[in-house]
């Protein structure tokens, strides 16, 4: 696999962390199994965007902070879908905002997206925030204990973003 390719695991990643999702705490170990996946994937997937970045950004700012909320990100969400609570989505969605912002603002500088394509995706990063703040806040979930809206946010502008950077 070409490190142009290995973005293609951020479908994998989706995959797996959506049906840990919908394991709930049904099924621990399986959910748990599940999650390792999907983490082993999302490292990948963050090491072909972070790959991609320091080409938009040469002095890897953008690419730093990329790779510092992904790491943040995935180690939260793997403690929220664990333990069921909306505890740690506020900082989660944090994270997930910073790895949005940090790709987005690269490739906008970079002039590598169209503006409008860069400000909905700016945009789908402060409602991934402030979704995760009102979860944490308000104790709230989608669905069940383990199915969270800003992390289900977050999924789709993964599945978006590995799907720019295959097609360029």
């Amino acid at each position: 696999m070409t490190r142009d390719r290995i973005a293609a695991f951020g479908y994998a990643y989706v995959a797996l962390a959506l049906a840990a999702s919908l394991l709930g705490l049904g099924h621990p170990r399986a959910g748990s199994a599940l999650l390792g996946g999907a983490a082993f994937a999302f490292v990948w997937f963050i090491a072909g965007l972070r790959s991609r970045l320091v080409r938009y950004d040469p002095d890897g700012f953008f690419a730093t902070v990329v790779v510092l909320g992904g790491g943040a990100f995935v180690a939260l969400q793997m403690v929220t879908l664990q333990l069921g609570t909306s505890r740690f989505a506020p900082p989660a969605a944090a994270c997930a905002t910073t790895v949005i912002f940090g790709a987005t603002l690269a490739a906008l500088r970079a002039r590598k997206v169209p503006k409008w394509f860069g400000r909905a995706g700016l945009g789908g990063g402060v409602a991934v925030l402030v979704v995760g703040l009102a979860e944490g806040t308000l104790g709230w979930t989608l669905a069940g204990r383990t199915v969270f809206a800003s992390m289900l946010g977050f999924m789709i502008w993964v599945l978006v973003t590995t799907t720019v950077l295959l097609r360029r």
